[in-house]
């Protein structure tokens, strides 16, 4: 069993005491590398991702020292995972493949990778199906991203457009359908929408889960199965929806 945390654009300066440890951190975006760095010290993980939100830019002088892979310079002790697909299976000693992807910024018009458009999200979704083209991924486990997916009927009301999320970024929901996909930028203190999910096609499950401040999951990575899930607002509440295609 993995125990992963996932946080994004909130800092807290506590963690619940059920929260002692994790295998794995991953960061959505919109945090300061202070705070990463006292979650790394904290949880002790062995090993930690992330990908940029839109608020990140203030902390790097200029774009050139912008990474887009590898242990960030800035961010010490975190790997950055935009637009690439890592294997967990060796790192954490583990006998079964875990696949984790993830795609920074925010679906608006700004500088890359803190904003994208559809056309970026397109390259990621060629990437993707390169990989498994090339059976060097079969399935994603996890999939991480700043923005949510622009799930048809997913909000039951209207959502600024600053914080509308990506069709093809669904459409490759749909087609990877990843165990779980952690997102932020949408604030849960800012709506009283429900903003984590359970995703149904056939006989699958998948979690879309707001990682706003924070998610801890208990992860069954030899049968593929979500055992827990717990956050700041305790018990979580989901709504359900049902892919046919």
């Amino acid at each position: 069993m993995l125990e992963i945390v996932a946080v994004s654009d909130e800092e807290r300066g506590y963690l619940p005491k059920k929260i002692k440890k994790c295998d794995v951190l991953l960061c959505c975006g919109d945090l300061s590398p202070g705070y990463l760095d006292y979650l790394l010290n904290t949880l002790n993980p062995k090993i930690s991702y992330m990908i940029y939100g839109n608020h990140d830019k203030k902390y790097f002088k200029n774009l050139f020292d912008v990474e887009l892979s590898g242990y960030s310079k800035t961010y010490k002790g975190l790997i950055i995972i935009h637009e690439k697909i890592e294997n967990l299976k060796r790192v954490l000693n583990i006998e079964s493949n875990i696949y984790i992807a993830g795609f920074s910024g925010a679906f608006s018009y700004g500088k890359k990778p803190f904003h994208f458009t559809e056309k970026d999200v397109k390259n990621f979704k060629k990437i993707l199906s390169r990989k498994k083209r090339l059976n060097l991924i079969k399935q994603l486990d996890i999939l991480i991203t700043h923005s949510p997916p622009g799930i048809e009927n997913m909000f039951e009301k209207e959502i600024s457009s600053y914080h509308k999320g990506s069709k093809i970024m669904a459409l490759i929901y749909k087609k990877y359908f990843p165990k779980i996909w952690f997102y932020g930028h949408i604030h849960p203190r800012y709506t009283d929408q429900n903003l984590n999910f359970i995703i149904h096609y056939k006989n699958n499950i998948s979690y879309l889960l707001n990682a706003v401040p924070y998610k801890y999951i208990k992860y069954d990575e030899k049968n593929k199965k979500v055992l827990e899930i717990s956050g700041e607002e305790g018990k979580i509440k989901f709504k359900e929806i049902y892919f046919d295609f």
